[in-house]
């Protein structure tokens, strides 16, 4: 098993594994998969690049051999005043590889290399109500509710709402 950060030359399997993501699991993500279908795999690398900068900002896989089962997406806030915090997006482990502990060791990795390489002090998560899998995996990692967005998604005529989460490094 191999954790490290995504490059342009992983996009084509970033946007295999993201277009599984989105068909699969529709409700855990803003993104639609009949959005992103279309998209190139260089808009995948543009999204890989212009994520990247120093010391932690990027999209990271997680690797059996060479294949990407996981990835999310870590970000720094950059303003003075808030960069002892940083947010993790759209977390996701292949389906067949769920429940062996790769989001906990993903989750692990980034949590040491920003407090280490950035000081973060909190990360932030944020999840649909309705994803109480991915509700109840934060809270195994250590995260807690602080918010509720209410009604702050709405797919296919239904409302959902945005759990707020954190977790102190």
């Amino acid at each position: 098993m191999t954790i490290r950060p995504l490059t342009i030359t992983d996009a084509s399997i970033y946007q295999t594994l993201r277009l599984k993501a989105l068909k699969t699991n529709p409700e855990s993500y803003l993104a639609t998969w009949e959005t992103e279908q279309n998209k190139s795999t260089e808009a995948f690398a543009w999204e890989i690049r212009y994520a990247t900068s120093s010391p932690i900002n990027g999209y990271y896989g997680i690797f059996l051999e060479n294949q990407l089962i996981g990835y999310t997406q870590l970000e720094q806030l950059s303003l003075p005043k808030q960069q002892h915090t940083a947010y993790l997006f759209n977390l996701y482990v292949d389906p067949d590889y769920r429940g062996q502990g790769y989001a906990s060791k993903l989750f692990d990795y980034l949590s040491k290399l920003a407090k280490e390489k950035a000081q973060v002090e909190r990360i932030f998560i944020t999840c649909n109500r309705k994803n109480t899998a991915a509700q109840k995996l934060y809270q195994k990692l250590g995260f807690t509710q602080y918010g509720v967005k209410e009604k702050s998604v709405k797919w296919q005529g239904e409302y959902d709402d945005e759990v707020e989460m954190v977790k102190k490094l």
